[in-house]
């Protein structure tokens, strides 16, 4: 007899309806993208494991053993396809396909298994106990599946996180407005896992307590998570995807066209905010560089260490000698100022970096220790991508980077360092015929600060720094002074108290605030202190701020 009671029926209906909501939307709307087709596949599965384990509840699979032909161990299948999910959302891919078959172990385990215990069940029992099935489905299953879903969760976590540090110098906000909604999905899968857990402490530390029905708290707990899932997920996901659409149409690669193949193209597509962030920085924080070492030293500080590398070293070629000289580098190599720690000679020709310098053509090498070829410089790695510098259609230097870890270096690792190549022969050009970069009215950044004044409000913060607006913005604090300089005709101090000042003048004259001391508009604005509010408003305003509103009571309305 079947066993329906109010709760399994209302789970097992909840699930039912799930399953064919989202399999409708699978196979009648035409689904793009993979992002989107991962997470409704990520519903689908939870949803049928759901249904899986209440019919052992409802005794469906006692009555009808034939049902049991259609289970799979699916819980060890979903997390799986949550991670593809993220990764197609951050644009990860290639992260979950390197990875893909090792997740996939303990379903594959569990496959075997179950299909050893469905012949079991349809052979009464001949190979395995009664017992031992249900130690398999209660116990191992149970517990192990479990312990995947947090072993998955901190992979995931890891993926976002490393997703977030690899957007460069984005702002803390754009990094945010990226990562917030998949978050959001993860936090809560993981407080569905840790009730899961709860769940499972409670039925294990209490010996009076058995049967499935502890569970329906949990299984309508997902469930009803589940249906916000999707019905939060259809408006999202498109969104998601047609801003990638635009994107794609928009986003342009400064004329790189004509130096990468459509190949690598694609790659560097697939990596924006990194690309953006190397040609954001090459298009400001070299301008007020007019030597040759401050320009090396410059990129790998602040553009190759964007790339989070254990070590690069960037050579000239000393053509006289016909060898290569370290000019510049970052990580162990690195000393104070522009110093190079015991900087070392390569001749042309020999070892990894020798040869890209002979041939002029890039070497990528996934294990070293497999290679005659290398040469260790302080310390011995396993992974070296070295590509070559051109200037003019002459082979001016190598840029080299060295990896502990085996297999580290990837396509996406060479078409960066092939654009910051590219880039840098820019610089050097400009360097040989003494061009700058000119700042114009319609300079983006410059607007891009005011409407953080304008909109945002930012003056009124009393720590405000140029550093702090520079990295935001994604640009050299160097760059974005001069910016202010030339385009306000103030410096940043001044610039800033400009916009204090217009709020303070307005509250000032406004009868709202007529029992408004002085001081506290001042310091509301922010400004940090009284002498400094008072003196920056005389300079602006060739008064006080007492006899400004004594000269004018009431004449504007507040903005």
């Amino acid at each position: 007899m079947l066993h329906w009671n109010l709760y399994n029926t209302t789970i097992f209906a909840g699930a039912i309806g799930l399953l064919f909501l989202v399999a409708y939307h699978i196979f009648t709307r035409k689904i793009n993208n993979k992002t989107t087709r991962y997470f409704f596949w990520f519903l689908v599965l939870t949803a049928i494991a759901i249904l899986q384990y209440i019919s052992f509840d409802i005794n469906i699979t006692k009555h009808y053993k034939a049902v049991m032909l259609f289970f799979f161990p699916l819980e060890f299948l979903a997390p799986v396809i949550f991670t593809a999910f993220t990764c197609s959302y951050l644009q990860k891919e290639e992260l979950f396909k390197k990875y893909q078959y090792y997740l996939l172990i303990p379903f594959i385990a569990f496959f075997l298994i179950y299909t050893v215990v469905k012949v079991n069940v349809f052979t009464d029992y001949a190979i395995l106990s009664r017992e031992t099935v249900g130690n398999i489905r209660m116990e191992w299953n149970e517990n192990l599946a479990l312990l995947f879903t947090f072993v998955i969760g901190i992979w995931n976590y890891n993926i976002i996180k490393n997703y977030e540090k690899s957007l460069g110098e984005l702002s803390y906000s754009a990094v945010i407005r990226k990562t917030k909604w998949l978050k959001n999905i993860y936090v809560t899968l993981i407080a569905l896992s840790v009730f899961w857990l709860l769940t499972l402490l409670y039925i294990k530390t209490n010996v009076n307590v058995s049967g499935n029905h502890n569970y329906y708290p949990l299984w309508i707990a997902y469930l009803g998570c589940y249906y916000i899932f999707y019905i939060k997920s259809s408006p999202h996901l498109h969104k998601i995807q047609k801003e990638r659409n635009e994107e794609k149409e928009e986003f342009n690669l400064s004329g790189l066209d004509e130096f990468f193949e459509p190949k690598a193209l694609q790659v560097l597509q697939q990596n924006q905010s990194q690309v953006i962030a190397i040609l954001s920085y090459f298009a400001t924080s070299l301008f007020d560089k007019n030597k040759t070492k401050e320009v090396l030293w410059d990129i790998l500080e602040n553009c190759v260490s964007k790339l989070q590398l254990e070590d690069c070293v960037l050579y000239l070629i000393d053509e006289k000698r016909q060898v290569l000289q370290q000019e510049a580098a970052f990580g162990n190599k690195k000393q104070a100022g522009f110093e190079i720690h015991e900087p070392k000679e390569i001749s042309i020709g020999k070892g990894i970096v020798g040869s890209v310098a002979k041939t002029g053509n890039y070497e990528l090498i996934k294990d070293t220790s497999k290679d005659k070829r290398y040469l260790i410089d302080d310390k011995a790695r396993l992974s070296e991508l070295a590509v070559p510098i051109y200037v003019e259609g002459i082979l001016k230097g190598v840029l080299d980077a060295e990896h502990s870890q085996r297999n580290f270096f990837t396509e996406n690792h060479l078409y960066l360092f092939q654009l910051i190549a590219k880039l840098t022969e820019k610089k050097l050009m400009q360097l040989q015929q003494k061009k700058g970069i000119s700042i114009t009215d319609d300079n983006s950044y410059y607007k891009e600060i005011c409407t953080l004044m304008e909109e945002e409000k930012r003056y009124r913060d009393p720590e405000i720094k140029l550093a702090t607006l520079s990295k935001e913005i994604n640009i050299s604090a160097n760059y974005l002074s001069q910016v202010i300089n030339a385009l306000s005709g103030h410096n940043f101090s001044d610039f800033v108290n400009s916009y204090r000042i217009k709020e303070i003048k307005s509250k000032l004259s406004h009868p709202a605030f007529v029992e408004y001391p002085v001081l506290s508009i001042g310091l509301e604005a922010g400004f940090n202190s009284k002498s400094a509010f008072y003196n920056s408003f005389k300079k602006h305003t060739g008064m006080s701020p007492t006899a400004f509103r004594e000269k004018h009571p009431y004449e504007s309305q507040f903005i």
